[in-house]
């Protein structure tokens, strides 16, 4: 049985550790492959850093505390990265932080967090007197770098240890190979239409004013891709006889190679070949089409006939991953 000493002092432990819970701030973003706690909401800001597959997206939450500072930030590539190639990313990560602050590599060992390997890095940063901790993750398509800083020895300060002993890998993130699938292909929907591509070897172009609708890149730019839609059904003529008089009235040539027609779920589309050259280059061109109650489509590709044979396999791929939906 508790005298009343015991029992106000089990109250008062109770209370600095409920108010050391309470004090915590659960970081657990919905799209987010990481979770962790801080001991304050941090600050967020994010940058867009234009390459010439699209904006690479940056997405840092950080928070200060005297001279202690932590921080999570994610990487969003316009272009999925291969795990295969992490060990590289890692490395040119590393190597950018050290360049853009130089500072005393104190260790630098493998880290797991669950299914996912990374790297860790302790950094002395001689001329502010701190020591930083530096981890870098690759979950699904995004690199995330955790960091925490503080003044002093080596060993961690208090707050720097908890936060980084709060890094987990989030719920919906657990299975490895299931998160690497999903992130690797990804859907536009337009209307009743809807395209999945491998978005670790096409992505999405940034629209431009003269854009008639979504335009792809092959990631070696060997291929481009167009899809357009309409929500109309716009007109009852042969699409070969169409494409082809679109394709003459600014080509120097067009000439059909294949007509069939394919079924995509229930619904049936005109598959065509054709061979267009402009400039002096004949480019082959394979595509599917469509016109009825769900509106008007045009899913076509191209690359030139001297590299044709390289991507058609992709090419297929990308056509294949037309679904039209149907109510």
């Amino acid at each position: 049985m508790l005298t009343r000493f015991h029992a106000a002092r089990f109250l008062f432990l109770f209370v600095i550790c409920w108010g050391s819970v309470l004090g915590q701030h659960a970081f657990a973003p919905a799209d987010w492959g990481v979770v962790a706690s801080f001991p304050k909401e941090p600050t967020a800001d994010e940058q867009r850093v234009p390459t010439p597959h699209g904006d690479q997206i940056v997405q840092r939450h950080f928070l200060d505390i005297g001279k202690e500072t932590l921080m999570i930030l994610r990487v969003v590539y316009p272009i999925t990265p291969f795990s295969s190639g992490q060990n590289v990313l890692y490395a040119d990560t590393i190597r950018t932080m050290g360049r853009s602050r130089p500072g005393l590599l104190k260790d630098h060992t493998a880290y797991a967090l669950g299914d996912y390997s990374g790297e860790r890095i302790v950094v002395e940063q001689s001329r502010d007197k701190t020591h930083r901790e530096i981890r870098v993750v690759l979950i699904g398509a995004s690199l995330y770098v955790i960091s925490a800083e503080w003044p002093g020895a080596q060993a961690p300060s208090a707050v720097a240890q908890t936060f980084l002993r709060s890094i987990d890998v989030a719920p919906t993130f657990h299975n490895r190979l299931l998160v690497e699938d999903r992130e690797r292909w990804r859907e536009i929907t337009e209307g009743k239409f809807r395209l999945r591509y491998d978005a670790t070897r096409w992505y999405r172009n940034a629209p431009k004013p003269a854009d008639l609708g979504i335009t792809l890149t092959r990631i070696d730019d060997d291929a481009g891709v167009e899809f357009i839609v309409s929500p109309d059904r716009l007109f009852e003529v042969k699409w070969d006889e169409r494409i082809l008089d679109k394709a003459r009235e600014t080509a120097e040539s067009a000439k059909l190679i294949k007509k069939s027609r394919k079924m995509r779920g229930s619904a049936t589309v005109d598959e065509l070949r054709f061979m267009v050259r402009v400039d002096g280059v004949n480019y082959e061109n394979h595509g599917y089409f469509y016109t009825g109650a769900e509106g008007t489509m045009q899913l076509r590709a191209w690359s030139p006939e001297s590299s044709y044979r390289d991507v058609a396999g992709d090419i297929a791929e990308l056509l294949d991953g037309l679904a039209v939906l149907r109510n």
